[in-house]
């Protein structure tokens, strides 16, 4: 019997000494069903990259190019964003629950079937970003808990 040899290494489980991306290419990457719990990437070209299935939980992402990154079926728990490119990005059935995006652009970035309970974002770019189905309980934008500007949104176009 010989042994198959030809996964690709976006596709294995990453070791602790992998987990610690600085200055990487990683453009067009693939992660599905990895586990990146904890995982630090700072300052990475993660243009285009997909990521499916996966454990992102506490991850860090700092001074990252993500645009058009696609996040699916993920574990996002306690992730920390800063200074992060996440334009068009497209996040769907993602648990970002109790995470902090900080100094990061994400226009035209869409959202749909989120966790977003306990989340903040501040000093973020949110023009022309897309949110369908997300439990805002308890998440702040600058400070403001969510629930509060959603109520005063429908207060102003119920008048």
């Amino acid at each position: 019997m010989t042994e198959k040899n030809d996964t690709r290494p976006e596709e294995k489980n990453l070791t602790e000494e992998t987990k610690f991306a600085v200055q990487q290419n990683l453009k067009g990457t693939v992660f599905d069903e990895v586990d990146l719990d904890s995982a630090v990437f700072h300052n990475s070209n993660l243009y285009c990259v997909a990521i499916s299935g996966s454990n992102f939980s506490e991850c860090r992402v700092e001074e990252c190019a993500m645009e058009n990154a696609q996040f699916r079926n993920l574990a996002m728990k306690h992730a920390s964003y800063q200074a992060a490119d996440l334009h068009g990005a497209v996040f769907t059935d993602v648990n970002l629950y109790g995470s902090k995006i900080k100094h990061s652009g994400m226009q035209e970035a869409s959202f749909s079937n989120m966790n977003l309970s306990g989340a903040s974002y501040q000093n973020c770019s949110l023009e022309a970003a897309k949110f369908n189905n997300c439990d805002w309980e308890g998440a702040t934008i600058d400070g403001i808990p969510v629930k509060d500007m959603i109520a005063a949104y429908m207060e102003v176009q119920n008048s």
